[in-house]
């Protein structure tokens, strides 16, 4: 080694003095190269050479030098970096170092791993060793990698498929750009080695937006390393510091959308917090997408229109309600984003270019937001949006005056539009008028109901709902999350009075503990309902991390059920007893959900004439 460093240093002279420049590079013109390798001492070896000799053999030598020195150095990296109970596992790391091997030494490095196709695993790891961008140093990528090469195929053997896990870490590193960034951090972090893998064995959802968005590196390390829960107040304010004086806000929100689905999705994974608060940070996040369009769209609107007006001239205001999941601040992944606009009334904005009535307004300018949060670009569509909630349906204006918005839900609603009612809440208004449409809200909910109607109708609006679905749907099916739904709206509807606000919260898990804590459901109804709601919200979510849609239908296949089994930590060491643990968890709390629903919602005897039960007393001795 001492003769190779004495060399490089002796060509590393004299590429500066003949140069004048402070330069490592050998130079790539031949007469610079021929003129360099004769003032090395290479001189033609006789008159009739050819003139690229001395390059030709000056060359030789330093290829000769540079590969012993790189293979004294792979050894080295490889040695520094093991560890003594890795000594075993040298054939793989091989593999990496010297790629150039024989199909039985492939076979023999691979055999301790449980690939059921091992040339495309082979395949997968030469690439995991190499930097896509050429500009990249290759020897530090493969050197890093070799490092935890080891490490890496132990976590991938524990995943339920190990095929399929080590081919979506390949796609995942090839879109991030600097491999070898990571391998240094998995060296020096094993536990964020760890979650790597489980990422990408068990999130089909957040594999396909790093591998679908090249470049978030950044976001990706900024998730493994950073335990961080987000407050909705800071998710708004980071957002609108981003978009503050840009004219295309597409981009900013989609890549803002995706860093915040990899930063929740990351956690959920790991579970660091419980599937209340994961599906509280994908709302917030919504939120947070939907208002900052909402102001964009607005200002647009008035610079083109006008600010419109009210006929005694005061301005005009609007609001964004929010339904289902998102009005409940409890979205899912890939869950729908249920919107109903609500204008203050009639009036017309003025221009130069001429006046628009306030209705004409309006609708523009729901449509602008629509377009924002739902249309379909070469980055992908931002939230499936759908309106259909508002009054009158599909076939309904899109936005509504609020005094027409009262006496839709007083006079003309149907039993499952005031029960979908129960989940609205404003996540966009100017000034006040947020509070104005929530009071409009909950003075329709407090109102007075035939309880028993509303009972037969809510049962077989059920019913249909039920029959509409297979009998795995996890959402819809006997004793899954929509029973739950319909025992929470139902008690409310019920019971709420304008004495009694704090029962219309719109989130399910507030709403049980409002409904126990006001003495409508018993401390065993409580405490079951809420941990079936708790599993099935998670069971849900694993779902549509596993497989990157909208899912609510278990699958069939052994295979798919061990991977969720395993995504939802059922880490028995027998994989038939983690998926047993697994469906017998399932039919337990369906079991145990469907028996609550069949008796909260059954027909009382001692309620009065409206519906609601004369007193909170003895509540608890009639729903234990």
């Amino acid at each position: 080694m001492e003769e190779t460093y004495r060399f490089l240093r002796k060509v590393e002279h004299r590429l500066q003095t003949m140069f004048d420049l402070q330069t490592h590079l050998m130079p790539t013109d031949p007469e610079a190269l021929r003129t360099l390798a004769i003032r090395l001492g290479y001189p033609p070896a006789s008159p009739w050479e050819d003139r690229t000799g001395p390059a030709d053999r000056l060359l030789a030598d330093y290829r000769a030098k540079t590969e012993w020195n790189r293979k004294i150095l792979n050894h080295s990296l490889h040695d520094a970096f093991l560890d003594d109970g890795e000594a075993a596992a040298e054939p793989v790391v091989d593999l990496i170092l010297d790629p150039s091997r024989t199909p039985e030494a492939i076979a023999a490095a691979l055999a301790p791993y449980p690939f059921r196709d091992r040339e495309t695993a082979y395949q997968n790891l030469l690439a995991l060793a190499h930097e896509d961008f050429e500009f990249l140093s290759q020897a530090r990528c493969r050197h890093f990698f070799a490092a935890i090469v080891v490490r890496l195929l132990h976590e991938v053997r524990q995943t339920p498929d190990p095929d399929l896990a080590l081919t979506n870490l390949e796609k995942v590193s090839a879109s991030l750009g600097a491999k070898a960034v990571l391998w240094e951090l998995f060296n020096f972090n094993p536990p964020s080695l760890r979650l790597y893998v489980r990422l990408c064995a068990g999130s089909q959802f957040l594999s396909d937006i790093l591998i679908n968005n090249p470049g978030m590196i950044d976001e990706l390390m900024d998730s493994l390393l950073i335990d961080r829960r987000q407050t909705a107040t800071a998710i708004r304010a980071e957002l609108a510091a981003l978009c503050k004086g840009a004219e295309d806000l597409g981009p900013i929100l989609m890549s803002f959308r995706n860093k915040e689905w990899i930063r929740i999705g990351t956690r959920d994974i790991l579970g660091r917090e419980p599937v209340r608060d994961v599906t509280r940070e994908l709302a917030d996040v919504a939120d947070a997408i939907v208002a900052q369009v909402a102001r964009t769209c607005w200002d647009r609107q008035i610079r083109k229109h006008g600010i419109p007006r009210l006929p005694d001239g005061r301005r005009a205001r609007w609001a964004v309600l929010a339904l289902g999941k998102l009005g409940g601040r409890e979205l899912n992944y890939h869950g729908d984003v249920d919107l109903v606009f609500i204008h203050e009334g009639d009036g017309q904005a003025e221009c130069a270019d001429g006046r628009i009535f306030n209705e004409q307004f309006f609708t523009e300018l729901v449509r602008s937001v629509l377009r924002a949060l739902g249309d379909h670009t070469e980055r992908g569509v931002l939230y499936s949006v759908d309106t259909r909630l508002r009054p009158h349906g599909s076939s309904g204006p899109l936005t509504i005056p609020l005094e027409s918005f009262r006496s839709y839900y007083q006079d003309v609603s149907k039993t499952w539009e005031r029960m979908a009612l129960t989940r609205a809440r404003v996540v966009h208004a100017p000034g006040d008028f947020g509070k104005v449409v929530t009071d409009a809200i909950r003075e329709q909910l407090a109102a007075p109901v035939d309880g028993e109607l509303f009972r037969h109708e809510a049962l077989a609006m059920r019913k249909r709902l039920e029959a509409s679905r297979g009998k795995r749907d996890i959402k819809r099916g006997l004793g899954g999350q929509a029973d739950i739904e319909f025992i929470v709206q139902f008690l409310q509807w019920i019971h709420a009075t304008p004495e009694t606000p704090e029962l219309l919260k719109t989130n399910v898990w507030d709403a049980l503990d409002a409904l126990r804590k006001a003495g409508f459901l018993c401390r065993t109804a409580h405490q079951e309902l809420r941990a079936s709601y708790d599993f099935q919200r998670g069971l849900e979510g694993r779902l549509r991390m596993l497989h990157n849609r909208n899912a609510t239908d278990l699958p069939e296949d052994a295979g798919e059920l061990l991977r969720l089994a395993r995504g939802l930590h059922y880490n028995q060491a027998n994989p038939d007893e983690a998926v047993q643990a697994l469906n017998s968890d399932i039919i337990g709390f369906t079991q145990r959900t469907r028996a609550w629903f069949d008796r909260l919602l059954r027909v009382d005897q001692d309620q009065d004439a409206t519906g609601r039960r004369p007193s909170h007393e003895n509540t608890e001795t009639r729903t234990s």
